[in-house]
């Protein structure tokens, strides 16, 4: 049974979201399944609370919210049983939600492009809980997961070989023995499930990914159970989990420190300025040692054709040490551009390039670097002359792939746009540039590694891989 929130006051206002999960997390932090405005819907906590699926009742937790949580005008601390229809409100004054228990399938969220409105970005004010910052969650992963993580990781992989025999026992056996070898297969997903649960617990790197995979694989076996019960057919929904199951071992396998450390203090923060004195920020990484940044058209081009008169960047991990950029190419078919910088030095790179795309195909794990929300993330607040730019880490999974975009399931926000996107080599295969406006920041665009690659200047074409 699914639920839907139907937001009716607050930022979001008219916006409606469905869940199939036994845990909903709600509150203004990227990693929440029900998100509301980091910006605007202040009364919201970081992590405000959640829902959590308790037999057959609704129980709305509330997580030590710094304005409390109320249920048809009616405060409560704890936990509160919810019904059809109660409204939700998260702090006395903040935004609203109607409660609904649905069984029908969520449509389609119409998309458009997220083109940044980036002229507010350069003053978003730091709304995170704080936390440690990237590097520093690194390279405590790096400790926590040498020995565990293969072990997870081999784990996984028996899990996915027990479904795939399950399969084709399921192919040859009776109706009877169909039905035990289902319930093995369904032991194995609560199995890989559990894994899942010891990886979460392990590291903060790739956890909203990791979860959103778990989540997949466990309403999938619900569905197979479903089957089960009505006698129809089991092959697709069994192919289904089994799918799902590699997928997530996949993930659970890539080793999203070692592509941080590699490329993390090439990764730049940009602010720009116009004509007009507007300013803006955004994400860029650079692939030559003498400094040739690139970043979203967007970023440094209005829709009008006038151009950014200043910019300045600075390079992840170093504290007022900003650099002048110039434009010297932009792109005229896809959102690149290409900005030198004016001060001689020798610069990091990232490791690489791909020069096609025959590296992400369908359901392949990424990752991805850059500054979503700006200045709003954690360790980024202060003075921007003092700033200490720390990239975000996340991660996904690519989800379609056409000629000029590849779409991703992944998280960003305003400040991703020129974000690098990572296979598990750790080269660039893609240029984060939008995504779809309904999706809450989980369905992305990237601009092709192999589109990068042919309009890369002539000194960079060495940064291919």
């Amino acid at each position: 049974m699914a639920v839907e929130f139907r937001i009716t006051k607050g930022a979001r206002a008219g916006a409606r979201e469905r869940f199939e999960k036994s845990i909903v997390a709600i509150g203004r932090h990227p990693i929440n399944d029900l998100r509301f405005d980091a910006e605007r819907d202040l009364d919201v906590s970081s992590r405000h609370a959640e829902l959590r699926i308790v037999g057959d009742k609704h129980v709305l937790v509330d997580l030590n919210s710094t304005n409390g949580s109320f249920v048809n005008g009616q405060a409560f601390t704890g936990e509160r049983v919810l019904a059809d229809g109660d409204v939700i409100t998260f702090g006395a004054d903040g935004p609203q939600a109607e409660f609904r228990i649905v069984a029908e399938q969520p449509s389609a969220a119409p998309s458009r492009s997220l083109r940044a409105d980036a002229a507010a970005a350069a003053t978003v004010a730091a709304t995170s809980t704080p936390r440690l910052n990237t590097t520093e969650r690194v390279a405590i992963a790096v400790e926590q997961q040498t020995g565990a993580l293969k072990r997870v990781v081999a784990g996984l992989a028996v899990v996915v070989i027990v479904g795939a025999l399950a399969a084709v026992w399921m192919t040859r056996k009776s109706a009877a023995e169909t039905r035990a070898q289902l319930a093995m297969l369904v032991a194995a997903n609560d199995s890989l499930s559990r894994a899942l649960e010891a990886r979460l617990g392990q590291t903060g790197i790739a956890d909203a990914s990791l979860a959103a995979a778990r989540a997949e694989s466990e309403r999938l076996a619900r569905e197979l159970q479903a089957q089960q019960a009505r006698g129809g057919d089991l092959s697709a929904a069994a192919a289904a989990v089994r799918d799902a199951q590699t997928r997530t071992a996949s993930m659970a396998g890539m080793d999203y420190s070692a592509i941080a450390d590699a490329n993390q203090r090439a990764i730049v923060f940009l602010v720009v300025e116009f004509a007009d004195s507007a300013k803006a920020t955004g994400t860029g990484f650079n692939v030559l040692p003498s400094g040739l940044i690139v970043t979203n058209k967007h970023v440094v081009e209005r829709p009008d054709g006038a151009r950014a008169q200043r910019i300045a960047v600075a390079f992840d991990g170093t504290s007022g040490q900003w650099k002048r950029a110039t434009i010297e190419v932009v792109s005229e078919t896809d959102e690149l551009a290409f900005l030198r910088l004016t001060s001689a030095g020798t610069y990091p790179v990232v490791n690489g390039v791909a020069r096609d795309d025959g590296t992400i195909g369908v359901g392949r794990p990424v990752a991805i670097l850059g500054y979503p929300l700006g200045t709003g993330t954690a360790g980024m607040s202060g003075s921007i002359n003092t700033l200490t730019p720390s990239a975000t880490l996340s991660v996904g999974t690519v989800s379609k792939r056409l000629p000029e975009t590849t779409q991703l399931d992944a998280f960003a926000a305003q400040g991703s746009s020129g974000s690098p996107v990572f296979d598990r080599r750790g080269i660039v295969v893609g240029v984060i540039y939008g995504g779809a406006t309904e999706s809450g920041g989980r369905i992305v665009y990237a601009v092709p590694a192999s589109r990068l690659a042919a309009q890369l200047p002539a000194d960079a074409r060495t940064i291919l891989r």
